[in-house]
């Protein structure tokens, strides 16, 4: 019995020291530096350095490494440091010898806290007598810790550094120039890596998510209060009336508000999430979202200045009332970032179609009538012009005409109209003339029987003046009538 009690104490005492070394220097086999699993009194699995490649989150995290060095440990260090950049958290320790002339500690067990979600450094604040080295069991530090903030998510490499005391003790001990050794996780790589690991921590819901209306610019603000992450985003969404919520914009870190311009009267509610990056190895683009937090809903009763349809809006609602916005419709305006306090200039979104202007033609009005759309008075019984100063069967003056020089019944600007009329075109008062189907009917062929007639007269004169003709010495005269053959 007593043999079997103590075979299964040495084997729990093994399962706390056995697993695969990692030598600090491959060609040094005497500097030896592995990971280490550690085991209480009662044989329970401790916490230990995450594997590689795995993700971790939370403050309970920890390095463990053990070391032995034959000429004596002077001082060890962990650097647990963000690679895409951040802060990043460490634990240091150094050893004197317990006397003067004494050695430094050949074996020591590290363990270095590891709070996921904050940068800190721990140190101590005396060196560690050799005699106190923690032991397999006794490793427990009173750190001093030095919180530089919120941690970054991402990917982070452990480095774990000794430096041995380069010792030679015989009758005394001396020391000679410390070396330092280094814990890769590879050591075949170019250059050597570290271990790896991906802290994907959460984010914190938004806090003071508000939103108010400016009725002099049309902008609804919506603002928050900053996320203690620091590699933290925000998403906005908007509701519109009793449609669906949509996201309208993704703010970056560092701004704690969003500028919406408003283009139509209605109810508008906006909320905000927070978002950042939580990478693995599998998916180095992953995210994590907190839950959305709604501002107060925002009712606009009107819009001023009034605005214009713009292209698309509505989403295909329509038959609401002038200014109020379409049915259905789920475009909108277009929101922006406000960093500076310039909110620049938003196209509005919504509103009625333009009516007819002064001076555009308005169809279906007839000669010498006001059209429906200008008509700004009424006649007298007697005939008189209207307040307008109007003559008697003339409508208001609506001002110079858009098209030049005339402008006809059917729109046509030419003077002759489309060609499509019967009826004759007055030029004056006293003489009607017929107009042609079509004016170039008339035009092209004149243009061609002068153009006929103008070569023709070219050729004559050209003949007219040939060179004289001599026969016998005496000039013959170069007779019209006997060039044409009589």
């Amino acid at each position: 019995m007593r043999r079997l009690l103590a075979a299964s104490g040495v084997a729990a005492l093994s399962l706390a020291v056995v697993v695969p070394l990692a030598h600090a220097d491959p060609a040094d086999n005497t500097h030896k530096m592995n990971w280490w699993v550690p085991y209480n009194q009662q044989n329970q699995v401790q916490p230990a350095t995450a594997d590689d490649g795995s993700q971790v989150s939370g403050t309970d995290q920890v390095v463990t490494v053990k070391v032995d060095f034959p000429d004596g440990i002077k001082s060890w260090q962990v650097i647990v440091q963000p690679e895409g950049g951040g802060t990043p958290s460490t634990c240091e320790e150094d050893y004197v010898p317990s006397q003067t002339g004494g050695a430094y500690p050949n074996h020591i067990y590290v363990e270095c806290p590891w709070d996921t979600t904050r940068a800190v450094d721990r140190t101590l604040d005396q060196p560690t007598p050799a005699s106190q080295a923690p032991d397999m069991y006794h490793y427990d530090h009173n750190w001093h810790l030095n919180d530089h903030g919120a941690s970054v998510n991402g990917k982070y490499a452990i480095e774990v550094k000794a430096f041995s005391a380069a010792q030679s003790c015989l009758l005394g001990c001396t020391y000679g120039t410390s070396v330092e050794y280094d814990l890769f996780q590879d050591y075949n790589a170019n250059p050597q890596r570290w271990r790896e690991v991906y802290v994907t921590n959460g984010v914190v819901d938004p806090t003071g998510v508000a939103a108010g209306y400016d009725a002099g610019s049309g902008n609804v603000n919506v603002t928050w209060a900053p996320n203690p992450e620091p590699d933290v985003t925000y998403l906005v969404q908007e509701k519109v009336g009793a449609g669906n919520w949509a996201p309208i914009a993704a703010v970056p870190a560092g701004t704690t508000n969003y500028v919406r311009s408003i283009g139509q009267p209605g109810k508008y509610q906006y909320q905000v999430a927070a978002q950042r990056p939580a990478p693995t190895a599998n998916n180095g683009s992953a995210t994590t979202t907190s839950h959305y937090v709604a501002a107060q809903a925002i009712t606009v009763a009107a819009v001023s200045p009034p605005t214009t349809a713009a292209p698309g809006s509505g989403g295909g609602g329509g038959g609401g009332a002038a200014g109020a916005p379409a049915a259905g419709g789920t475009d909108g305006p277009t929101g922006y970032i406000d960093h500076s306090g310039d909110n620049g200039v938003v196209a509005p979104a919504g509103g009625p179609a333009p009516t007819a202007g002064v001076g555009s033609h308005v169809s279906g009005s007839a000669k010498g009538t006001p059209a429906s759309a200008h008509s700004t008075g009424s006649k007298s019984s007697s005939g008189a012009a209207a307040a307008d100063g109007e003559a008697e069967g003339e409508g208001p003056d609506t001002g110079f005409a858009s098209t030049l020089p005339y402008q006809s019944q059917d729109g046509a600007t030419d003077g002759l109209g489309s060609g499509n009329e019967e009826s004759p075109e007055s030029m004056s008062n006293l003489v009607n003339v017929p107009r042609p189907q079509d004016a170039r009917a008339l035009l092209i062929p004149l243009a061609g029987a002068l153009a006929m007639f103008v070569l023709a007269a070219q050729g004559m004169y050209l003949l007219r003046r040939r060179t004289p003709v001599t026969a016998g010495g005496v000039v013959v005269e170069d007779d019209f009538d006997d060039w044409m053959g009589f």
